[in-house]
């Protein structure tokens, strides 16, 4: 998190997961896409996170929500955990299958630990509890696409490391090889 002292005390907070501040793998963008089967709430979603500068598409079920996680690239999901058919959770399970950079967030009418639970353990991370306010939608948002992209920085710093410690094993072999022809040089 980038954060920049203003004058006196004041402080202000740029977090990562914001239109024009997305990591390169999301571009410059950060597409949301709202799947509930309730239109208000979609709409309500979706006109939150707008005005913060967000793109939103919408899905009324799962079968709909992943023709539009095909058509496009979505830095986030945000979906209702009980719908007609596929479920939220059976929806984030496949979803997350095949677009595992997708960040989610659950949205349920129902305040239960259980569930909440659950949906965590689906992938999501976070849940949240209709009726919400624009700052918790907001906040949710962010930590969910702030804790993404974190997870996408460490996969790549780590794989970074993995392949510098495999080249590095590699020189230090062939030093060894050639260490060992300099004192046998017969080859034996």
């Amino acid at each position: 998190m980038n954060e920049a002292l203003g004058r006196g005390n004041e402080r202000r907070i740029d977090y990562p997961f914001r239109p024009g501040a997305m990591p390169p793998l999301f571009g410059d963008t950060a597409s949301v896409l709202v799947v509930d089967d309730d239109p208000m709430v979609v709409d309500l979603l979706a006109e939150m996170l707008e005005s913060e500068g967000y793109r939103c598409e919408r899905a009324a079920d799962a079968e709909e929500a992943m023709e539009r996680l095909a058509e496009q690239d979505f830095a986030l999901a945000l979906v209702d955990v009980l719908m007609p058919g596929e479920s939220g959770l059976e929806l984030v399970d496949r979803a997350l299958d095949l677009y595992p950079f997708l960040a989610v967030l659950m949205v349920s009418g129902v305040d239960d630990p259980e569930i909440a639970e659950i949906a965590l353990r689906t992938g999501a991370y976070g849940y949240l509890v209709k009726p919400f306010t624009h700052n918790e939608v907001v906040v949710a948002v962010s930590n969910a696409g702030r804790r993404r992209c974190l997870e996408i920085e460490s996969a790549v710093y780590r794989r970074r490391l993995e392949t510098r410690l495999e080249e590095q094993s590699a020189d230090l072999d062939d030093a060894l090889e050639q260490l060992k022809a300099l004192h046998d040089p017969t080859g034996d």
